[in-house]
């Protein structure tokens, strides 16, 4: 039977409580990118649907040492020679690399995640984000169970409609990460849960799971969306 826990803490603290220091097999972070973001405009109203969430509206040192003290944690936690997969965007990119050197991680791959959608917007319209691949250790790293798959990965986005969090990701797409980079019953760790989509990726799967989502309506929302785990 697989173990499933998500908290409503703050990533680092709750990590600190909880993860004993090199016992995760696979980290998955989807933070915020600091782009002050809501979500995409509703028709009638012209405004965003969701409010900023936490976080993503930092002065940038903040914003630089709110995200060292998470990646600082996430190297703790990380097994040797396992992998960890952050989500960010194309702005964010050259910051959030170098900070994850500085932590330690070693850089192995720069995934494009095609959406199969254009975005709003003008200038070449966005159609894509980036999930940077990284390892713990200089030593041979457990390798991806699909060799032939490329770093571009084309999953179509959720519908505007649909998303229940302005950072929402599909399932299928945390499927891949799962299933390639993990076993059955192997530990894989969210910090920054949202509305559950690595969760319920593991339990397609059959992984363990711990997640955290400092927000109070995103945790309750997970708790609704997932009963099994009261």
């Amino acid at each position: 039977m697989n173990n499933y826990k998500i908290y409503n803490i703050d990533c680092v603290h709750g990590s600190k409580e909880q993860i004993p220091e090199e016992s995760v097999d696979l980290i998955i972070a989807d933070p915020p990118f600091n782009l002050a973001f809501g979500g995409t405009t509703q028709t009638k109203t012209g405004k965003p649907r969701f409010s900023i969430t936490q976080n993503d509206n930092l002065e940038f040192k903040e914003y630089m040492r709110f995200t060292l003290k998470w990646l600082n944690e996430a190297y703790r936690i990380l097994k040797k020679r396992r992998h960890i997969y952050v989500f960010i965007d194309w702005r964010m990119y050259a910051y959030l690399s170098l900070w994850m050197k500085r932590a330690g991680f070693i850089i192995k791959n720069l995934i494009v995640w095609d959406k199969q959608h254009i975005g709003l917007g003008h200038h070449y319209r966005f159609q894509h984000e980036f999930l940077i691949f990284a390892v713990k250790s200089k030593d041979k790293n457990r390798r991806t169970k699909c060799r032939s798959t490329s770093d571009i990965w084309r999953i179509p986005k959720i519908s505007n409609h649909k998303l229940t969090h302005p950072y929402e990701k599909p399932v299928e797409l945390m499927d891949k990460i799962i299933i390639n980079s993990t076993e059955e019953s192997e530990l894989v760790v969210d910090f920054f849960a949202g509305c559950g989509t690595v969760l319920s990726a593991c339990i397609n799967n059959n992984r363990d799971c711990i997640a955290f989502e400092i927000d109070s309506y995103f945790y309750d929302l997970m708790k609704r969306k997932f009963p099994e785990l009261e």
